[in-house]
């Protein structure tokens, strides 16, 4: 059968011209392959049927996880009459050739695209020439320890919005951190979640060279656990915190969303899970039977009497809730208290959850109460997921301290 990507030339030639399948075309270091033939059609068949029989046993093998990738670029090499200069690095296992053909099988927008071609081709030659004298590494020399030396300096970077840092050369700022010349505040310091994200790039950079045959170590989870690093940095809110956001956020779309967590000490998450009803005559948040995903602990299934503060508000909660994301009331709030109050360091809207408990302690409430209130488990209450320890009044009596 006639090969699909065989044409005769005016001359009278044969040419083989046939793109290559993405998927492959990181291991043989092209995009297209092309071949004259000669003027012979039963030999040009037959030549053109080798080659498409060698790209689709490629694309084959390929589907199959037990079959390394050394061994199909090999077989590709050999049966398309490649030669090693234009399909593979001299040095595979050199940082360059690595990042040459990771980047060539990235199937991902442009704008992430980019995002990684910088990443792996300024920022981090910059990091590895400081950390290990040379920004064309064999792949090998990142180890566990090497590895978490890079995870360390990246959480001394700063954010890469702050002029005085951008202006500076890549290669300065990289080297001025880790030399301790230069110390970034807490504030302009890049995020978890942004320090995260260059971690799991080189996971996966690592990955891709593994199944290539060229990555010997193991490979960790090296990530940041945020929300282990963001408990033990958690701060409450003061009472001039307080007064400062009500005053100044009384105005805006989410101050309803922010009144009730002020005065529930539920978690974000559960104001979209709850619901609002007369139990034993008492106006109830009602966490016992919840909307979508299960809540965190068995202790968070709940109710909690509502404050006669939050009335005017009730009304308003059902369509924020459906307006707003909870990421988006997140990121809302912490942007304004960031704009009006002075030290928010370790706050955000999570904090208000700290400022309800320590509230209720300071006025009197027992410990007990305040946990059964949050969501805690403690010993003196039947752990059932709808029978909770104390009675309704005691609990609104509780709250109206507030």
């Amino acid at each position: 059968m006639e090969s699909l990507h065989l044409t005769k030339t005016k001359t009278g030639s044969y040419t083989y011209r046939r793109r290559i399948p993405q998927q492959l075309q990181y291991l043989i270091g092209r995009k297209e392959i092309s071949r004259t033939l000669g003027k012979q059609q039963h030999e040009a068949i037959v030549k053109a049927s080798e080659l498409d029989q060698a790209i689709n046993q490629g694309l084959t093998l390929k589907t199959l996880n037990n079959v390394p990738e050394t061994v199909i670029q090999e077989m590709l090499i050999t049966k398309l009459s490649l030669t090693l200069s234009n399909s593979i690095d001299m040095n595979p296992t050199r940082w360059s050739s690595i990042v040459k053909g990771y980047l060539k099988q990235s199937q991902v927008t442009p704008m992430e695209y980019n995002t990684r071609k910088y990443f792996f081709t300024v920022l981090m030659p910059v990091v590895l020439k400081v950390l290990l004298k040379s920004e064309d590494i064999d792949i090998n020399k990142l180890t566990y320890s090497k590895l978490i030396e890079i995870r360390k300096l990246f959480l001394k970077f700063p954010k890469r919005n702050i002029w005085k840092y951008r202006s500076m050369d890549t290669y300065t700022l990289v080297h001025s951190i880790h030399n301790r010349k230069i110390k970034v505040v807490h504030d302009q310091l890049v995020s978890i979640e942004s320090t995260n994200k260059s971690l799991k790039r080189i996971k996966s950079l690592l990955i891709f060279s593994q199944k290539l045959g060229h990555y010997k170590g193991f490979i960790p989870n090296f990530t940041i656990d945020n929300k282990q690093l963001s408990r033990s940095q958690r701060k409450e809110f003061t009472k001039d915190d307080i007064k400062i956001i009500e005053e100044q956020l009384q105005d805006t779309r989410i101050y309803p969303m922010i009144k009730i967590l002020q005065f529930t000490g539920m978690r974000l998450s559960e104001l979209y899970k709850c619901s609002i009803l007369a139990i034993e005559g008492i106006l109830c948040f009602d966490l016992r039977t919840t909307k979508g995903s299960p809540l965190k602990t068995l202790s968070s299934y709940r109710i909690i009497p509502v404050h006669d503060t939050l009335l005017e508000h009730l009304d308003d909660l059902p369509a924020l809730t459906n307006k707003f994301s909870s990421n988006y009331i997140s990121k809302r709030f912490k942007k304004d208290i960031k704009r009006i109050l002075e030290d928010t360091q370790g706050k955000s809207l999570y904090s208000l959850r700290h400022s309800f408990a320590t509230n209720l302690i300071a006025n009197g409430v027992q410990p007990e109460i305040v946990s059964e209130l949050m969501g805690h488990s403690h010993n003196s209450m039947t752990m059932n997921r709808y029978v909770k320890g104390y009675p309704l009044k005691v609990l609104k009596e509780s709250i109206a301290t507030l």
